[in-house]
């Protein structure tokens, strides 16, 4: 392959790390084209928050000092699409509800919330927005090209495709599909260094789909529908990670060799026409590991954890949602 994707952060970065003595001005956030999100830092010490997207717009003002190479904002409200949608449909805090002080590290012309910019949903000073802007279109041109450029892979002693995808760094990566010796689609998903990562569906040999669900490290977490061979919705529930019984250190990261999948809460299942023939309500052992994503810290007591697996779940059920409305595309 061609390229690195891992250039797409790097060449952002380039030649924005000169030293800014003023810092007044608008710094836009050009994460997303189509929305309109800046950041307005005034000579008296007060700054004005904008965020325009569809139909949601949001806007608050607060006020700001400067320590080194850190600005400080106070009554900091983040305004993104995906939060602003989250928090409305959770019911759980209003819209503009104050999420507090927050500290952005200065890097040249941008804005930061990490101290080292590495972070990519940074703020960009307003004369060189439209320069960034133009680099990130090539930058993101040549990864859609890099990633049109699959491979394909055959049964052995065969001219049947058995897979096409990307492997990179010896190992598989981004969007696969995987096929039956036959010649159907079996499956298709993503790959992060050959472990499944993100949305994936499995299909029968007919056309219709299996299983329908996401993966964190080849781990099976959030909502998972499975289907009957007749197209017909089986059954539907929550799943998650929790350890492996009889080990005595978990490394910071997900593996099978660590954690098993195992379902939670309620499930539902359905017969062959699709009408709901019952329920079973499995239960959470509401242990600091036992939750959507490694979350577990010394630091964090049970109901917090708890809170932080619910959120991760109604994260992922938006993502799930988002892909069911797109099966008539596969």
């Amino acid at each position: 392959m061609k390229i690195k994707i891992a250039l797409f952060f790097l060449i952002i970065v380039y030649g924005f790390t000169s030293c800014q003595k003023e810092v007044l001005g608008k710094y836009y956030n050009i994460e997303d084209d189509k929305a309109v999100h800046y950041v307005d830092f005034r000579a008296d010490g007060t700054f004005y928050h904008y965020y325009k997207k569809d139909t949601v717009e949001r806007s608050h003002s607060g006020n700001w000092t400067r320590e080194d190479n850190k600005i400080h904002i106070l009554n900091w409200e983040e305004y993104s699409k995906e939060y602003l949608e989250i928090i409305s449909g959770m019911g759980k805090a209003e819209f503009g509800s104050t999420l507090g002080n927050q500290i952005f590290w200065i890097h040249g012309a941008r804005l930061d919330i990490t101290p080292d910019g590495s972070n990519n949903a940074d703020y960009i000073k307003e004369e060189d927005v439209e320069e960034v802007r133009a680099e990130r279109k090539k930058i993101e041109a040549e990864r859609k090209a890099y990633l049109k450029d699959k491979d394909t892979f055959y049964y052995p002693n065969s001219k049947t495709i058995k897979a096409i995808g990307i492997i990179e760094d010896d190992a598989k990566n981004y969007d696969w599909k995987h096929f039956y010796p036959t010649g159907e689609l079996e499956s298709q998903g993503g790959y992060s260094s050959n472990k499944k990562m993100g949305i994936w569906k499995n299909y029968y040999k007919n056309g219709h789909l299996k299983e329908l669900g996401a993966f964190q490290d080849s781990l099976k977490v959030g909502m998972w529908e499975y289907y009957h061979e007749n197209g017909k919705l089986k059954e539907k529930g929550i799943q998650i990670n929790i350890e492996k019984a009889g080990l005595n250190e978990i490394p910071q990261n997900f593996s099978s060799k660590y954690y098993i999948t195992q379902k939670r809460g309620i499930w539902k299942y359905y017969n062959v026409d699709g009408k709901l023939i019952r329920t079973k309500e499995f239960p959470s052992r509401e242990k600091a590991y036992d939750s959507l994503y490694l979350t577990w810290s010394e630091n964090k007591d049970k109901q917090s954890v708890i809170f932080q697996r619910e959120e991760l779940i109604k994260k992922e059920d938006k993502y799930y949602k988002d892909y069911k409305a797109s099966l008539k595309n596969k």
